[in-house]
């Protein structure tokens, strides 16, 4: 299990050394094929084709390993549907699983992509998802680069990588724990601060906040005071909509680079689902609002600029 399902079905750290590859400041990234971003109920999504030429409108998700396609639109382009079994080999009803071939995003091609087919529009009605038609997972982008331009909102993919390159200043570490002992591989970086204190954390783009803090992680962060705050915020796209406790945290920062100063930081009330201890917290929107994110799913290194 993550921070969130997606739509209330199917959810789908080690410690961890601060990790500082210390290349040339002017190190540079491979070509990345640009896009819009696009805005899917205040989140990030993309243009994206498939087929001879069809267009869906996809949010860019990292913190889900399954990338996901709405069942009307997938009925509209005859893919040919399969059950999801589950372990005990029975299908699960209202989950299917099918190939959307020759995927591309802007000038990238990601090729033939597999899905997690669902009804999504009653959970679309309900505020319980974004209003898209589907989503683009973390796993779409494996052996590339990904970038979030938050700044000037566009979103980079590189080609397939066939070495490492330079890290431009200071990485963070990605690894992928799995989201509690039962849950899916996630997406863990090191690099975080908050309040000066280094924290390994979920990058989740679909996360509307900015830093939350699992209970495991409270007292030796030192807020076991700020977790007892009375103020609450609904996320609606969190574990089907739930309640977190919003404190206040001095500073919470990439590396040197502080990226927001006296901001809110969020705690876990009992709906929301949290990762046995496996790592701190979770990243999102409202944290990287102005910045560039850059995942480099080859050589496994985070960077924020």
């Amino acid at each position: 299990m993550r921070v969130r399902s997606r739509v209330k079905f199917l959810s789908l750290c080690i410690t961890l050394a601060l990790a500082g590859f210390s290349l040339s400041a002017g190190a540079e990234i491979p070509a990345l094929a640009s896009s819009p971003m696009l805005d899917c109920s205040g989140l990030p999504c993309v243009d994206v084709t498939a087929g001879s030429n069809t267009h869906f409108k996809m949010l860019i998700d990292t913190g889900n390993e399954a990338s996901m396609l709405d069942k009307a639109k997938a009925e509209a382009l005859g893919l040919e549907l399969k059950p999801l079994n589950g372990p005990d080999g029975k299908p699960y009803p209202g989950y299917s699983t099918a190939t959307l071939k020759n995927v591309r995003l802007g000038g990238a091609a990601l090729g033939d992509l597999k899905l997690l087919v669902v009804d999504l529009e009653p959970s679309i009605q309900k505020g319980e998802y974004p209003a898209a038609d589907g989503s683009l997972s973390y796993t779409a982008f494996n052996g590339r680069i990904l970038q979030m331009d938050y700044k000037d909102r566009h979103i980079g993919v590189s080609e397939l990588l066939k070495s490492d390159g330079p890290c431009p200043g200071f990485c963070g570490a990605i690894t992928h724990p799995t989201f509690g002992k039962q849950g899916p591989p996630i997406v863990v970086t090191t690099g975080f601060q908050l309040n000066g204190k280094e924290v390994a954390v979920q990058i989740d783009t679909l996360y509307s906040g900015t830093m939350l803090i699992y209970s495991t992680s409270v007292e030796k962060l030192g807020l076991s005071e700020q977790q007892n705050a009375a103020k609450k915020r609904v996320f609606p796209f969190t574990d089907g909509g739930v309640e977190m406790i919003e404190g206040t945290a001095l500073a919470e920062s990439f590396g040197m680079r502080e990226l927001k100063r006296d901001v809110a930081v969020y705690f876990a009330t009992p709906k929301v689902h949290q990762p046995d201890g496996m790592f701190d917290g979770t990243v999102g929107h409202e944290l990287f609002a102005g910045h560039v994110l850059t995942l480099d799913f080859h050589a496994h290194r985070f960077w924020m600029a």
